[in-house]
């Protein structure tokens, strides 16, 4: 077993709102007072970059890609607002101009509203330096197969950056938090994105695009259970380990078993990190080390998992340089596309 020297950590799903942001009760009504305490804590670290930066630095945690996403501000239904959404990602560009050994970008992208969206990832990429994009799994129930986000997926792989497929809320939240409480909440956004994962395989979309990259999160991975079970064209010693290499999961939620089915399903090379900070567990250089052991995982397939497959995933728009750090570590700084 490797020691965690041996790597550092990349948190490739980070959350950050603008200043002017405010919640919506819509989004997740707290249904306990305990709740109702921790939903704010979170959203007064969602404003605040400093308390983000001084979690990284005690965690050890190397590159953050912070994101804004589409529901957080508008919904999972209706109109949104591309002045709005281009002031968002002109604020993710100045935080991480600001910071650049700590922080990158993932551009804030309505991949539902066709070519407007595709100028969006153009600009984000080309002017601001973004290193990738974010979009939700669904939009007014429509999924990626819908013809509206092809615009914008070709953007993205004409660009060669990665694409974070973000969970939202089910369009049956409200009944699920008042079934089953908040892991039942939870569950319908893992529903709805790997209902988005699904919707991927099924509309020959990565076969058309083979420079797209998409990562989906661990809170879909039930989908990679039905995948299997379906039919011997998704399981897991077929097409998802080995034929969809540009299929990417993150660890959210840090747990060993969880790492370790989703190494066994994808392999090691399709699986980085990836925390929902500020909503789920907080990664660390303890943490995630005692997580990989449990998970039984060789020394190799904890460095792609930590930060290997994510500077692959970066490789055009981020590049290892080396300056003073405490640990000795070489770093990443993001670099502009093209230099």
């Amino acid at each position: 077993m490797s020691s965690s020297s041996e790597w550092t950590i990349v948190d490739f799903h980070t959350h950050i709102r603008p200043p002017w942001w405010k919640p919506s009760a819509k989004l997740a009504p707290a249904a306990t007072p305990a709740e109702e305490a921790a939903r704010k804590d979170r959203f007064r670290k969602l404003t605040d970059v400093s308390i983000l930066l001084k979690e990284s630095e005690e965690a050890d945690v190397r590159l953050r890609l912070l994101s804004s996403t589409i529901e957080g501000v508008f919904g999972t239904e209706g109109p949104t607002d591309i002045s709005e959404i281009r002031k968002i990602n002109d604020f993710l560009a100045e935080v991480q101009q600001k910071h650049p050994e700590r922080l990158a970008a993932l551009a804030t992208i309505d991949a539902f509203s066709g070519d407007e969206g595709a100028r969006e990832v153009e600009r984000a990429i080309k002017e601001l330096n973004h290193v990738g994009i974010v979009i939700d799994s669904s939009r007014d129930q429509q999924f990626l197969n819908s013809k509206s986000v092809r615009p914008a997926l070709e953007a993205a792989a004409a660009l060669k950056v990665p694409v974070l497929v973000h969970p939202v809320g089910a369009p049956n939240s409200d009944a699920l938090r008042k079934g089953g409480g908040t892991p039942a909440y939870s569950f319908g956004r893992g529903l709805i994105n790997g209902a988005a994962f699904f919707s991927v395989l099924e509309s020959g979309l990565l076969e058309e695009l083979p420079d797209l990259n998409l990562v989906f999160t661990a809170i879909g991975a039930g989908a990679l259970i039905i995948a299997a079970a379906e039919s011997e064209y998704y399981a897991a010693d077929g097409v998802l380990r080995g034929n969809k290499p540009n299929i990417y999961f993150d660890i959210m939620g840090l747990n060993p078993s969880t790492i370790r089915y989703l190494v066994d399903s994808l392999g090691a090379d399709r699986v980085l990190v990836g925390t929902d900070w500020p909503i789920w567990a907080p990664v660390s250089r303890p943490v995630l080390t005692k997580a990989f052991a449990q998970a039984g995982l060789t020394s190799d397939q904890q460095k792609l998992i930590a930060e290997g497959n994510a500077n692959r995933l970066l490789g055009r728009n981020v590049k290892p340089v080396r300056h003073a750090a405490k640990n000795g570590q070489e770093r990443l700084q993001p670099t502009p596309v093209g230099a």
